[in-house]
């Protein structure tokens, strides 16, 4: 196995993943990653992290020869830096046996070194690629099918495996997740394709893979990327990447064998967190090793003017300890303030004016006490919590952006205020219970002030479209399921990969009309060719278990690339679950419902949960994710941890006057509510009925798949 010639330069093209520092006073801190000058355009245009180069002028004395990545970056106060730094043995690919940190430098390329520090760290599992190769024997593929299936049980479960195949041009057969059971699917595929026998330039392959790697889950998470490019001999591969690990590996057990221990040994042994102090304007930078052949160049763009001027301090600078800020704040000026009240007195009408309503206004935003407010735009979000007191918004900075999340950078978030939730337990405990596989976004409690008065305790969390579209590659379009109308599912179009947006609906309404005529076995397979058909009937188990009314509007399609294995490609689904509401009845008394003879699906009033409930080998699969959502991810020990987590981070929150006195809808329940100790009272009691609504619908449950089953 060979890995790539680092000293290729990559192109300096101008960079999409703009990442930026919060300033926090009293050293609050949230940062930003992979900074670049400009604001970030959005998920449409993936590009690398750090604009990187070879370094021109004599290497320093040469003990070894080192292949460097620089995977992430995130900007601090006062020109403070974070790099995260890969230093491998070019020849090997491995890390070298001794701990590196002493001899990590960082200089400027217009002046001397820079204050910096380095440590060796481990990374978390990533995302890891694996390229096929363009002619393989039915035989072969076969026997290549089944080494990758061994080496994705092999990796940590929270790896996320994509698989691309390498011919006329590059076809993506399983998406980059944790799932493992869709990575069987395509392989299936590949095993029953076909050849190309006039395959797409080596080099011109990987790149489009690496492309692929760069942009998938934007700039948030700090973890490795690598692509395994496969072939008949260990290829020498060359890639101009150095933020991805590409290496080449035998099409076969010993090369994907060899390529995790590569993997694994980097992740652990072959990466350093290097703390830099510089100036606070853009520069340019080049780490080196000392006494070693190892350059890489980069930039690091000027520190944020709500940052400038604070003391750097390279001992402090450490994202691991980074303390998110515990407080958002709108910030008025007379004009802004008008068209906020506007947007506010539009949803008291006694028909609410939407486009009135959610129109767009100018705020400022602070996100540190004392901050000089940053400009941003923003939006009143929801339907029915419109006509709360207490408002949702979504929020769009002007300028790079924010680290305001755990593993996310972001210039867009969602403010919600959990009006319609009683004592606002229920929907942050689902979110953690489908977590991953049924809900992607990054989120945590946070205090809203509006002109300078609290609002409460809100959710913040990522923009769902952006961030659906960034967890993935190659997305063809989102769209969200709307309440229906007629006897069709409807949908809005969320976002599209074209100029012509009715193309995404047009396709999942070609998807739907093949299944016409179809049952049984052939039905799955016509459904899994399309629609992740597990995750989403596992999803339908969730909601019967958790007793959802409410569930028909609240969900995403996101349709991306996949392979058939014989040269063409299609628009393959799988879902996300939004504004979850539990243990609730269904619409108009259920009368929208599939009728379930065995009552054990729940308000499935979507058209495609009929289609489905109603085939009985699909209703099989469907019962068979009721008993292991039973036992697994919606097991009572789980939503006991959960409702816990969720009552606790609450109760932290209601602890001061002034905030349990803003939360309106707990002194709709108990008008002493304003009293924090009532408030922490109310959210116990609420977290306390939800799991006896659980364990009575478990119990229901378990009896009726009993009797199901128990059938001839």
């Amino acid at each position: 196995m060979y890995l790539v010639n680092p000293r290729v330069a990559p192109s300096p093209a101008p960079l999409r993943h703009a990442r930026a520092c919060v300033a926090l006073a009293l050293a609050l801190v949230a940062c930003s990653a992979n900074d670049v000058a400009g604001k970030d355009p959005g998920p449409r245009t993936p590009a690398p992290p750090a604009t990187t180069t070879t370094p021109p002028g004599p290497p320093p004395p040469v003990g070894g020869t080192a292949q460097m990545l620089l995977l992430h970056t995130v900007r601090w106060p006062g020109g403070g830096h974070e790099a995260t730094l890969g230093v491998l043995d070019q020849a090997t690919g491995k890390p070298f046996g001794e701990d590196l940190s002493p001899r990590i430098v960082v200089a400027s390329q217009e002046g001397p070194p820079l204050a910096s520090k380095a440590r060796r760290v481990a990374l978390g599992p990533g995302f890891t690629a694996l390229l096929l190769p363009p002619t393989r024997s039915e035989a072969e593929r076969a026997s290549l099918s089944q080494a990758i299936q061994t080496f994705a049980a092999a990796r940590s479960p929270n790896e996320r495996i994509a698989l691309y195949r390498h011919g006329a041009t590059v076809q993506l057969f399983a998406n980059f997740q944790e799932d493992r059971t869709e990575l069987a699917q395509a392989l299936d595929r590949y095993k029953a394709g076909t050849d190309d026998p006039a395959p797409l330039a080596s080099a011109a392959a990987i790149a489009e893979v690496v492309g692929d790697l760069r942009g998938v889950a934007g700039g948030g998470p700090d973890v490795m990327r690598s692509l395994v490019v496969l072939a008949k001999d260990a290829p020498a591969v060359a890639s101009a990447s150095t933020d991805v690990l590409v290496m080449g590996a035998t099409a076969d057990s010993a090369g994907l064998s060899a390529a995790a221990s590569t993997i694994d040994a980097a992740r652990q042994e072959g990466f350093y967190k290097v703390s830099v102090c510089g100036p606070e304007t853009k520069v340019g930078i080049t780490f080196r090793v000392t006494q070693m052949e190892a350059a890489l160049g980069g930039t690091f763009q000027a520190t944020l003017p709500e940052e400038a001027g604070a003391t750097c301090d390279v001992a402090a600078i450490d994202a691991s300890k980074r303390v998110f800020t515990p407080r958002i704040e709108l910030v008025f000026d007379a004009s802004q303030r008008a068209a906020h009240e506007a947007r506010i007195q539009a949803t008291k009408a006694p028909v609410i004016d939407e486009a009135v309503a959610k129109s767009d206004f100018a705020t400022g935003i602070r996100l540190a006490p004392g901050q000089t407010p940053l400009l941003a735009r923003a939006h009143l979000h929801g339907v029915s919590s419109l006509r709360c007191d207490r408002k949702s918004y979504v929020v769009q900075l002007d300028g790079p952006a924010r680290h305001l999340l755990p593993d996310s950078a972001t210039d867009e978030f969602t403010l919600i205020s959990m009006c319609d939730d009683e004592a606002y337990v229920y929907a942050p405990t689902a979110y953690a219970l489908f977590s991953p596989d049924l809900f992607s976004i990054q989120r945590r409690f946070v205090e809203l002030v509006i002109d300078g008065k609290t609002r409460g305790i809100y959710i913040l969390l990522e923009k769902p479209r952006e961030e659906l579209v960034r967890d993935r590659a190659r997305v063809m379009g989102v769209l969200r399921r709307d309440y229906p109308s007629t006897n069709a599912d409807e949908f809005e179009v969320e976002w599209a990969s074209t100029d012509d947006p009715a193309l995404p609906l047009a396709r999942y309404r070609a998807f739907i009309g093949s299944l016409t005529g179809l049952a049984g076995d052939a039905l799955v397979v016509a459904l899994r060719k399309q629609l992740d058909l597990d995750q989403y009937l596992g999803y339908l188990a969730a909601q019967s278990i958790l007793q959802s009314g409410d569930y028909i509007d609240e969900l995403f399609f996101v349709g991306t690339q996949q392979a058939d294995g014989k040269g063409g490609t299609h628009e393959a689904y799988r879902v996300m679950a939004w504004d979850p509401e539990g243990f609730s009845n269904c619409h108009d008394g259920g009368t929208l419902a599939y009728v379930d003879v065995n009552q054990l699906a729940y308000c499935a009033e979507a058209q495609l949960d009929k289609r489905l409930l109603a085939d009985p080998v699909v209703y099989k699969l469907f019962v068979a994710k009721l008993e292991g959502g039973l036992a697994g991810p919606l097991r009572r020990e789980r939503v006991v941890t959960e409702l816990d987590r969720t009552r606790a981070a609450l109760q932290a929150q209601l602890t001061v006057p002034a905030v349990c006195a803003a939360m309106t809808e707990l002194q709709d329940i108990d008008p002493g509510a304003a009293d924090c100790k009532v408030a922490r009272e109310l959210v116990a009691e609420r977290a306390t009925d939800i799991l006896s609504a659980y364990d009575a619908r478990r119990a229901l449950l378990t009896a009726r798949i009993a009797t199901y089953k128990a059938k001839p």
